[in-house]
Order: structure tokens, then sequence, then C-alpha cells
């Protein structure tokens, strides 16, 4: 596998360039998850959506590339606004009179497939297939051919879109005792549409497809190995699991399949390391979780019994990124954006490990104010709590825990919870100074007193 930078191109160019075809190959782009209509903590995404599409177009130009497969979630919300979706329709219509002769779209758990499937027929005109749901639809519906301009074909595509639990109960053996559910209804259902391919294909020399959009298991990359439960932005989840389906194996994918394309994972990885079972990733961050993973649109030039894949860098043309820590190392940092020459809009998430004492709100709001004339905005404002930050009085903790900690510290984190120091143009030390003042001020007379009542007799 190869990997290289995307390049900025002409939005005029139209033509691919006139190298020779290998017949026997298909070169086409994957990618996925672009979740259009997202307004994650209410930020505009218009411009990084329309400028993602400019440059896609001109990479399937740079590529030669003869078919985009899309493999779902194309929108964010079952009800996707006008705008979403007339962005949508303009990025399809500009394909017209370049190379890329075939559009490949499925639905995602995201999307409506009943909104997707009703501008099937007058799209199909144009080479774009869409299969937004598998509901009512016969296997032999989504596979068929991928054709150049002069009508050969050139690969068979099996087009499946994000599959239900109801759509897949009929594909599973409840007399099985091999595997999970998902394993078994995935298998069989995989197995089916490979049958179905191997018939369209008609003993031809050219490549088989495949889409899905799922959850897979052994994934490389960022989540690789992980078995608990993780956070993400949405609260505490399972992060990447579609609904209440579990993760599949890659071999319900039958192995002759020459790609899948697989939707659902935001970031680039492949599935139990095999180079032709891969999740493409959204161009977009979804979350500032995801902030500092790179995008992707992969390049795959496709044969029977081989398969080669590039990775090509998505630029960026915003920033996200997450600022962690206590009050000064947060204030350090959105300093630095006063200095810096910021050539792209900039939004922040500040995830802030909460002290005693400190109002991180009133403390940082001029300053906050001050970075939008830089185009630095913060979004985003999460508090993570600490054992230091006096918040010991809530749900989180029953009577055995409250009577394991020590009525000093109790107090300790009561008096700065209702303390305000000031940590404008403090050092750390300083804070930490103050910090000790005011605990070494009140927590004698607390003992004092509560030593008193420890000794009082009972009646």
């Amino acid at each position: 596998m190869k990997a290289r930078a995307g390049t900025a191109q002409s939005p005029a160019a139209t033509c691919c360039r006139t190298a020779h075809i290998n017949r026997k190959r298909m070169k086409f782009i994957h990618t996925a998850d672009w979740h259009l209509g997202n307004r994650m903590h209410d930020i505009d995404r218009t411009f990084e959506v329309k400028a993602f599409f400019e440059w896609l177009r001109g990479e399937i130009v740079l590529e030669n590339a003869e078919a985009l497969v899309v493999a779902g979630d194309i929108f964010d919300t079952v009800n996707p606004s006008t705008e979403a979706k007339t962005i949508f329709h303009d990025f399809l219509f500009s394909l017209l009179g370049t190379c890329c002769k075939n559009v490949v779209i499925v639905g995602g758990n995201h999307d409506s497939g009943m909104l997707l499937d009703s501008e099937k027929s007058l799209l199909s005109a144009l080479n774009i297939f869409i299969v937004g749901s598998a509901a009512n639809l016969k296997i032999e519906d989504m596979v068929f051919e991928l054709k150049n301009s002069e009508g050969e074909a050139r690969a068979v595509c099996a087009a499946v879109p994000f599959l239900r639990e109801s759509e897949l109960r009929e594909f599973c053996d409840e007399n099985s005792e091999d595997g999970t559910f998902c394993d078994k209804a995935y298998g069989n259902f995989y197995k089916k549409v490979y049958e179905e391919a191997e018939k369209v294909r008609a003993g031809r020399n050219i490549p088989l497809i495949a889409t899905g959009h799922l959850y897979a298991a052994d994934l490389e990359g960022r989540f690789e190995n992980v078995k608990k439960e993780i956070s993400g932005d949405d609260g505490r989840k399972m992060l990447d699991v579609v609904g209440k389906l579990g993760s599949v194996h890659a071999g319900i994918f039958p192995k002759e399949f020459d790609y899948v394309a697989l939707g659902h994972i935001h970031y680039s990885t492949r599935v139990c390391k095999n180079n032709k079972i891969r999740y493409s990733g959204s161009p977009f961050v979804m979350g500032f979780d995801e902030a500092n993973i790179a995008r992707f649109v992969l390049s795959v030039n496709a044969e029977k019994n081989s398969t080669e894949v590039e990775k090509i860098e998505i630029p960026k043309t915003v920033e996200f990124r997450r600022l962690n820590g206590d009050f000064l190392t947060i204030r350090t940092e959105l300093e630095k954006y006063l200095d810096k020459k910021t050539t792209v809009e900039t939004f922040l998430e500040l995830y802030y490990k909460k002290e005693a004492g400190i109002n991180i709100y009133d403390q940082l709001e001029e300053l906050i104010n001050s970075l939008e004339e830089k185009n630095v905005y913060v979004v985003n404002l999460r508090v993570q709590e600490s054992e230091n930050s006096g918040d010991f009085f809530n749900e989180t903790y029953d009577m055995e825990e409250m009577a394991a900690l020590k009525p000093e510290k109790i107090f300790e984190n009561l008096i700065l919870a209702k303390s305000r120091i000031e940590t404008e143009g403090k050092t750390a030390d300083e804070v930490e100074k103050e910090k000790n003042e005011i605990v070494g001020t009140y927590l004698p007379f607390f003992m004092e007193t509560f030593a008193e009542m420890e000794n009082e007799p009972e009646e």
C-alpha cells in the first residue's frame, strides 16, 4: 500500500489523462461517511464540505478513476436539509463529462434508505447507482456491472447497504451453534451476494467489488485491541458499534471478492490487516476525539485476484483541536493563538480538569472573545471532574465511599470550591500557594471543632 498527500486541483479541470488503461483492471475512489448536514457544536460546515468535493473531483480526474464508491452515511440525519441535498446533487452532476463513468452509493445507518432510493431511477440514467436500503430488495437487485464509456464491463459491483437486524434475521441459521448472530447472518448474506456476483461476471476476467456499512472486528489503528467501553463526544458508549448489532469478522467476506469497500468507521483502516478489506474513513471530523486523525480517500486499482491501494490524504481546510489540562495549561495554549497567524478557521474544544476554587468560565471569557478576531473559536467546554474538585456529594458516591473519605479532605475541597481564586497573570506555583494559604487559614478551626464533636459523650 502506498500513501501520498493530496494536492489542490484546478476546478476547471474536467478531462482525465489519456494514459493507457489496463482493460483487466478498474481504478476507482473509495470514500464514505460524509455525514452531509452535520453541524457539530452548531458549526456551519458548508465551506469545508464544498472544498472537499472540489478537491475530490480534482483527484478523480488526476487518478483517471473510472468509478466512485461511497460506502454509506451520505447524510448525517434521515431528514437532511435542502442545502445538504443540494450540495450532494451538485457534486454528483459535476462528475459528468469526466472519466468517472460510475458512481456507487449505498445507505448507512444515519441515512434514510427510502430517501436515497427515491432518486434511484432518475440517477441511474447517469450511471449513478444507489442502493439506499435492502428492504424489499432481492440479492440480484444489488449486483450490477460497472462499465466504461464504450459500454464495456470493467467490474462487477455488489452494492450492499447498512443491514438492519430485521433484514439479517432470515440469513441467520438459528440451528447452528458456530459463531455469533452477526457472523452467521452477515456470512450467509455475503455468500449469496458473492454467488450472484459470479453469475454476473460469467467467467470474464474482471474484478468483483463489494460494499458494506458495518462494524468489523480486528481493526488496526486507533482502537486496535481496545476491549473496554470508551467515552466519546456524545457520552459513554462503545465507539463505532452500529446500533444493537455487534462486530463481524473478516471471514464473512468470501475471499474471491477483489475489494470490499466499507463504511461506518471514521478513520482509515484495514480489517484483520487484509489489504483488500478496508474502511476509507470519513473526510470530516465528527467529534473532537477524532481531531488529530489524518483523513484519506482510497485510490483502488482492482484486478481479478490482485488489488493495489493508495491512501490519498485530504488537505485540511478547517482546523479542529482539543485542548486538555488544568486551567493554566489551557490558558497558556489559548494565549499562543494570539501571536499565531492562523491560515484557516480553527475550532477548539476545552477539556478542563476541574480544580477547586477556579471558575474557568469567568477566567477565560475575555481571552476567548479576543481569539475570535484571529478566526479561532472555542465551541465547547467539557469539565472532567477530579477528586480535588470539591464535588463529592453527588450520585456517583455511595455511603460506603463517603465514609472512607477523611474529614479534612472533605473540608479542604468544600472551602476551595467556595473560594474564588484569581488566576489571571499567576503561575501554577502561585495559584497552588494561594490554595494552601486558604486551606491553612481555615482548616485548623475546622479540625478543632471536629475533634470537640468527636469527643462529646453520647447521650
